[in-house]
C-alpha cells in the first residue's frame, strides 16, 4: 500500500514545488492564519502533512492493513494446503511408477491430472496476487478519501490555500516544520475514527441482540 501510495503522492508533490514557488514570489494579500500558534502571512498560506506519519498512526489505516494482512494470510493458507496436498500426490504418483504399479493409461491420466491441478493452483496463485493489488488499491482510495473529507472540514476555518502531502524522498526535498500540520490532522482524523469506530460497534452489538 505504501508504494503505491507514495508513486500517487511523488506526481502531485512534484506540481506543488511550482506552486510553493509561485506563492513565495507572487505573495502581496495581508491575510494571516495560524497553525499551532505559529503565524502564517498570505505568502505562506501553504500547510503539509507527512503523509508517512499519517499512514503509520491514523488509526483507519491500521485497521485496513491489519483486515488486508488476514485475509492474504488466510488465502496464503489456503493456497499452501493445496500446494502440500499436490506435492503428496506428486511424490504418490512417482513412487507408484517406479514400483512399476501404474499401466502406461493409468501413467498418462495421471500425470494429466497432476498438470490440470499443477496450473489450478498456479491459476490460483495469480489470482491472489492480483486480488490483494486490488485491494491495496481499494483500501489506499478509502483512506484517501476519509482523509480529504476531513480536510475540508478542518479547512473552513483555517482557510489555506494548499494542504501538501510531504513525504521523504518526494517531490518536495525540504519543508519548514512551522509550517507541519500532520500531528494536529492525526489527532482530528484519529478523534473522528474512533467515534465513528464505537458507533458502528455499538449498532453491531444492538443487531446482534435482536
Amino acid at each position: 500500500m505504501n508504494n503505491q501510495l507514495s508513486l500517487i503522492l511523488n506526481v502531485v508533490l512534484l506540481v506543488a514545488v511550482a506552486i510553493l514557488y509561485y506563492l513565495h514570489f507572487n505573495s502581496s494579500s495581508p491575510a494571516v492564519s495560524s497553525v499551532g500558534g505559529s503565524p502564517i502571512t498570505a505568502g505562506q498560506q501553504v500547510v503539509y502533512i507527512n503523509t508517512d506519519s499519517l499512514i503509520m498512526n491514523y488509526g483507519f489505516v491500521t485497521d485496513l492493513q491489519k483486515d488486508l494482512n488476514t485475509r492474504r494470510e488466510n488465502a496464503e493458507r489456503q493456497l499452501g494446503l493445496k500446494e502440500q496436498q499436490f506435492q503428496q500426490e506428486a511424490v504418490g504418483f512417482q513412487k507408484r511408477a517406479s514400483a512399476g504399479l501404474m499401466s502406461e493409461i493409468e501413467m498418462k491420466n495421471a500425470q494429466n491430472l497432476l498438470l490440470q491441478k499443477e496450473q489450478q493452483i498456479r491459476g490460483e496463485q495469480q489470482n491472489l496476487s492480483q486480488g490483494l493489488m486490488e485491494m491495496e488499491r481499494q483500501m489506499s482510495s478509502q483512506w484517501l478519501d476519509s482523509a480529504v473529507s476531513y480536510l475540508r472540514e478542518y479547512n473552513k476555518g483555517k482557510n489555506f490555500q494548499y494542504i501538501l502531502g510531504y513525504t521523504k524522498g518526494g517531490g518536495i526535498l525540504l519543508a519548514n516544520d512551522k509550517f507541519d500540520i500532520t500531528q494536529e490532522v492525526l489527532k482530528g482524523l484519529n478523534d473522528r475514527y474512533q467515534t465513528v469506530k464505537g458507533q458502528t460497534s455499538e449498532q453491531t452489538k444492538t443487531e446482534g441482540k435482536k
